[in-house]
């Protein structure tokens, strides 16, 4: 009896581990697509970055925040000198961001996140702020989900 119940136990735990693996990876034509959609850089040096603070997201649903989405972002800059420039002007950008997060949600009605365009949203702000020529591109390097 112990055994068959060892062996159950191991099966549903195989395939819960196979089930999740997946959802985790996905099919080929899902990585296709995320794949497609994301910008090809051509710079010709290393690429220089200005990290910001975290940033925090509402997810409304109507006039109600559902919860919150807190992001780490890194814009992407032409050059040192750019970089340089742009660090004093943090606080402005900070607030342009969140401006831009309350002015429109960045959910889907389904609930679901699209980063890209979440990305392309930031994107304009910052060269706004920053002004177009010293902007490559806005990168969201960490979401996570929070309580609401």
């Amino acid at each position: 009896m112990k055994k068959l119940i060892i062996i159950g136990g191991l099966v549903v735990l195989l395939g819960g581990g196979g089930a999740a693996a997946f959802m985790m990876l996905g099919s080929k034509d899902d990585q296709a697509h995320v794949e497609a959609a994301i910008p090809e850089l051509t710079m010709d040096a290393d690429p220089v970055y200005l990290r910001l603070d975290g940033l925090t997201a509402p997810i409304m649903k109507g006039t109600h925040v559902r919860h919150y989405i807190f992001l780490n972002v890194s814009i992407v800059m032409v050059d040192d000198s750019a970089r340089d420039d742009a660090s004093p002007l943090k606080p402005r950008l900070h607030d342009a961001f969140l401006r831009e997060f309350y002015s429109k949600t960045i959910a889907k009605g389904d609930g679901t996140i699209d980063f890209a365009s979440v990305s392309k949203r930031l994107t304009r702000q910052a060269k706004k702020v920053l002004g177009e020529d010293q902007v490559v591109e806005v990168l969201i390097t960490r979401a996570m989900r929070g309580a609401g």
